[in-house]
């Protein structure tokens, strides 16, 4: 009697199954040598264990020992003569062997059923395929290991490979929740090195995907997504996948309250107000001009906190389509609607459960979200889109506009009940031409992080420089001056002197611009000349516009359509 080589190992085949699932995203089903499935993800999880009496490609991958593509079901071929031929919904298949000493013990089987997966897939075919391969390799070395002895190396060795080429973060641990290796995009977002010590902490929850915890030293994390083991006989093996990433959370609790530089009576007096502000969870509404560093103090006031410890959410209102804000804010249950993700998602008030959540550009809020929002703030729950009970959450809110928001409330633009619960503690960021004080303080901040960033040093500002600087008025405030400093050196050649004709032009032919002069209110001339001044700045490439948009306050698509405006 023949062994079942992937029957005895059925578990781990299924978690191999589950992996190919996330990185894929196709179904997957994975057969044996007797077309009995062993394991299977989304609607073949519930048929495990079931024969396959119609199996003519599955067959043929077993006689050929190649893979086999099939880009028209029910118009091939090798689909005629099957019994559910008119009922067929499927549009794409790869069947993939799994070899073990030349001998075919079984097939991997993905089946797509919408244009975007075969898109998605068409689109990283290559590299779906080669990791395809790796994946039937590693079950069919677990195969061989039958009795619990397959090495460490040998899984790693193949994996390593492949997770570079995944666009989500994924991490490699062991059973003492040592990172073994991780890819680059884990790295980016998690500031992970060879020495890190990772700890995976699972609240208590009914979903399917997880929010998890991590730990790097004095940094945590909170993440979303799928925590896989395979076991293996140096320790349990685990293969962390997560799409989405929370900022990290500093357990100093100074942090934030160094990085609010300047000298001026304003300053001073801002960072005593977030020391009081930091010691309860009362709202807090933020208002002021782009680019006056409203975020930063939504920062320094959760990281003086006692929530220091829990995350920090941000989320911008006007960056997030309307149709998709609702999803980002409160999440949904598996199939709420056509296109969500079958497993559910979280929604960001759910990962800041502990912490603080940052409404930023708050009045880009569309009416129907600021009653939810207000629901939030008295009810202290959040309802999943698709759900009929709501979850109990603790959060503060942190809410910030650079609008007239008192304006907005009298044009019912806004709603006047949100907008006094969202008001209790009110704060109001200067501009930098209400403290000019400052500029010396914050130029030579800039100048000093640009210098090592472009690896000079020994850079100087001319006096006449200083004195448009003083005089300047600044509009895109901070954010400005420091994208001013950055071009500087950028352009500046090897004399190591920022003289004027070094700044932007921008800067240079509107350094004589006074309050008093009636031609400088001239709203659309002013609008025209900062965008222009900012595009100059960032680069009139799309990513130029998109950091543009974000040193102006505005949508992206707000800045295309301005654009437009004033090219007409």
């Amino acid at each position: 009697m023949k062994m079942n080589e992937l029957l005895n190992i059925k578990d781990t085949v299924q978690k191999f199954a589950e992996v190919l699932k996330e990185i894929i995203k196709f179904d997957v089903e994975i057969v044996d040598q007797s077309l009995v499935r062993v394991a299977g993800t989304g609607v073949f999880e519930s048929e495990k264990g079931e024969h396959i009496e119609e199996g003519n490609i599955y067959r043929l991958v077993m006689d050929t020992k190649e893979m086999v593509m099939v880009e028209n079901p029910r118009e091939n071929e090798l689909c005629h003569g099957c019994r559910k031929l008119d009922e067929c919904i499927e549009i794409y298949e790869i069947s993939y062997p799994i070899i073990l000493d030349e001998r075919v013990i079984g097939v991997i089987g993905f089946l797509c059923y919408s244009e975007e997966q075969k898109k998605y897939f068409l689109s990283n075919k290559d590299s779906f395929i080669n990791f395809l391969g790796q994946i039937s390799g590693l079950i069919a070395v677990k195969a061989k290991s039958n009795n619990e002895n397959l090495k460490l190396s040998e899984m790693l060795q193949a994996l390593k490979s492949v997770i570079n080429k995944v666009s989500e973060c994924v991490l490699l641990v062991n059973s003492k929740n040592e990172l073994i290796d991780y890819n680059l995009v884990g790295a980016k977002f998690l500031n992970y090195d060879k020495d890190s010590k990772i700890e995976f902490v699972k609240p208590v929850t009914d979903d399917e995907k997880y929010v998890y915890t991590i730990t790097n030293n004095n940094i945590d994390f909170r993440v979303f997504g799928e925590l896989n083991e395979l076991d293996t006989s140096d320790g349990s093996l685990k293969i962390a996948i997560f799409s989405e990433v929370a900022d990290s959370r500093f357990k100093n609790g100074n942090h934030g309250l160094n990085e609010i530089m300047g000298e001026s009576h304003y300053i001073k007096e801002l960072k005593g107000r977030i020391k009081k502000i930091s010691k309860n969870s009362s709202t807090v509404f933020i208002t002021g001009e782009s680019g006056t560093g409203k975020e930063l103090i939504a920062r320094a006031i959760h990281n003086n906190s006692d929530r220091s410890g829990m995350p920090f959410i941000t989320i911008n209102c006007g960056a997030i389509p309307d149709t998709l804000l609702e999803s980002e804010l409160f999440g949904y249950e598996k199939g709420s609607f056509t296109g969500a993700d079958p497993r559910g998602k979280v929604g960001k008030f759910e990962i800041a459960n502990g912490g603080t959540v940052f409404l930023d550009e708050i009045a880009d809020m569309p009416l129907y979200m600021q009653v939810k929002i207000l629901r939030v703030l008295q009810e202290k729950t959040v309802t999943r889109i698709g759900a009929h009970r709501p979850k109990k959450v603790d959060v503060r809110i942190i809410a910030a506009t650079n609008k007239n928001i008192t304006k907005m409330v009298k044009e019912q633009t806004f709603r006047e009940d949100l907008f006094y619960r969202l008001n209790v503690i009110p704060i109001h960021t200067y501009s930098l031409r209400e403290r000019k004080e400052d500029i010396k303080l914050l130029t030579q901040y800039f100048l000093n992080k640009y210098q090592v960033h472009f690896k000079r040093k020994g850079i100087k500002i001319a006096k006449s420089v200083w004195d448009i600087f003083y005089e300047y008025d600044w509009p895109g405030n901070v954010r400005e001056l420091e994208n001013v400093i950055e071009f500087t050196i950028a352009m500046i050649d090897n004399n190591n002197c920022i003289d004027i004709s070094s700044l932007p032009k921008s800067i240079r032919d509107n350094s004589s611009v006074k309050h008093g002069n009636v031609e400088s209110y001239n709203l659309k001339k002013l609008e025209a000349e900062t965008i222009s001044k900012v595009l100059e700045i960032c680069g009139d490439t799309t990513e130029g516009k998109l950091r543009a948009s974000q040193m102006l306050g505005i949508g992206v698509a707000t800045l295309y359509r301005k654009l437009k405006q004033l090219s007409e």
